[in-house]
């Protein structure tokens, strides 16, 4: 172990004998451990929550039309990033694809 995680787990031990962790917001709950990658843009986090509430049972037939439609303008949108980054034209720009 090196220094600085050992000062970090001397703080921790410290803070939680002293009762710092005592009253915080959700204890007693169990921890969300779903992975959450902050590095990808709003579009991306939308996805993938759209994605996790595919999974569960259907609940909404209005609420899943909504979403199908989110999930669809959110391809769209990645696909015409991906042409662009590819130096193609997109649809109705007028040009003839290569």
């Amino acid at each position: 172990m090196n220094a600085l995680a050992w000062i970090g787990e001397t703080r921790i031990t410290q803070a939680a004998q002293s009762g710092a962790f005592d009253d915080l917001p959700g204890a007693g709950r169990p921890l969300d451990l779903t992975r959450r990658d902050a590095g990808l843009d709003a579009e991306a986090r939308l996805a993938l929550d759209l994605l996790e509430r595919a999974r569960r049972p259907a609940s909404d037939a209005a609420a899943d039309r909504r979403e199908r439609a989110a999930l669809r303008l959110l391809w769209a949108r990645a696909l015409e990033r991906r042409r662009q980054a590819a130096g193609e034209p997109g649809p109705g720009s007028g040009e003839s694809p290569r």
